[in-house]
């Protein structure tokens, strides 16, 4: 059984907005990364609990009649770690964390939540199911600036259940 799990950065501009409204021209992104998803059919819609998050997701919700379910678990705030921790703990706590919000992998699910949570959880994703990101082009925003631009993200094609593509999502 084919499925697809989608990971998309919200549409608003910058993180500040957050937990802003998304404004005009970010509502009308939101509505086009909408047209695109709606192709994929899904039946999930997962959220951060940011509100740009949620206004990213709505008007697919609408389309197709979903409930957008928010998530702690996809929160980008990480805990104070002690000592010398750096991004490579704060991803992992982050991986481990937004991993529990996922739905059976059989089933069409979008998230929409910060990069680096997205990030997080394609790599963990990728190395529970023993899939080689290696011969991918993307960079993955786990730290430094912003790379995954607003309403992008990654499409994980899925059989029966498990990872065997990654595409990427170019914003709308």
């Amino acid at each position: 059984m084919l499925s697809a799990l989608i990971l998309l950065r919200h549409a608003a501009a910058s993180s500040l907005a957050v937990p802003g409204r998304l404004d005009a021209a970010e509502a009308r992104r939101a509505s086009a990364t909408a047209d695109f998803l709606q192709l994929y059919n899904p039946t999930v819609l997962l959220s951060a609990p940011d509100r740009v998050c949620t206004d990213t997701l709505a008007p697919l919700a609408n389309r197709l009649d979903l409930r957008i379910d928010a998530s702690a678990d996809l929160a980008a705030e990480v805990p104070k770690f002690p000592g010398e921790a750096g991004p490579a703990h704060a991803a992992a706590w982050l991986a481990a964390r937004s991993v529990r919000a996922l739905p059976d992998a059989r089933r069409t699910a979008v998230v929409c939540a910060e990069g680096i949570v997205l990030a997080a959880l394609l790599v963990a994703v990728a190395a529970r199911d023993d899939h080689d990101l290696s011969a991918y082009e993307f960079t993955l925003p786990l730290e430094g600036p912003q790379v995954l631009p607003p309403g992008g993200g990654w499409v994980l094609h899925r059989d029966d259940g498990r990872l065997v593509d990654v595409k990427a999502i170019a914003p709308r």
